[in-house]
């Protein structure tokens, strides 16, 4: 097993118990388009890298108001075709947030926002590993999202996340020395338990 893998193991045993205790546990699943706020990175033009992203979320209930939190695989970075070169960069996110749901009869619309830790896997640059910049393993952003739920316990929900990095992820550049900080859009779908 790699150190990575190790690493979600061990996150996912620890938050376990506490999912066992939560009015809410479910499972999502969705797409992520990653980029970054700088685009000195790469030479040429950046696009963004779409990648997977899905784990687990747990939520206690009260009233209108879910206090929920989540352990995410999610994978990012950018690409620049003129330059054939790209960073990919995959985390774990723990994503804790206060969700706000409008109380009206049939599917349950919902905002949410709060801060959130990553946790870096890996970091892969075409060609090769990514180059030592003293890039922080562990960065931290603020999340924004809305969505709708359709059914009571045991139901799905599709939703919407903006993340907005608040660390300089330090990355190796080739025209700038500006700070370099992730802004992702994810497109997630959920089940509840």
């Amino acid at each position: 097993m790699t150190r990575a893998h190790g690493f979600v193991a061990v996150l996912l045993l620890g938050v376990l118990p506490h999912a066992a205790r939560a009015q809410d546990l479910g499972l999502k699943g969705g797409m992520s388009y990653g980029n970054v706020s700088n685009s000195g990175l790469l030479p040429g033009e950046l696009d963004h890298r779409t990648g997977f992203a899905g784990g687990l979320w747990v939520g206690k209930r009260r009233g209108i108001l879910t206090l929920g939190a989540e352990a995410l695989y999610a994978e990012r970075g950018v690409q620049s075709a003129t330059a054939g070169d790209s960073r990919e960069l995959n985390y774990v996110d723990v994503p804790a947030y206060l969700r706000v749901a409008l109380p009206i009869p049939g599917p349950l619309p919902f905002a949410y926002a709060g801060p959130q830790v990553s946790f870096e896997l890996s970091c892969q640059a075409a060609p090769g590993d990514c180059p030592d910049t003293d890039r922080p393993k562990t960065s931290y952003a603020a999340v924004l999202g809305a969505g709708v739920r359709l059914g009571a316990r045991g139901g799905l929900s599709v939703e919407g996340r903006y993340i907005y990095g608040l660390t300089d992820l330090k990355l190796s550049t080739v025209t700038s020395s500006s700070s370099y900080k992730t802004r992702s859009f994810l497109l997630l779908v959920g089940v509840d338990f």
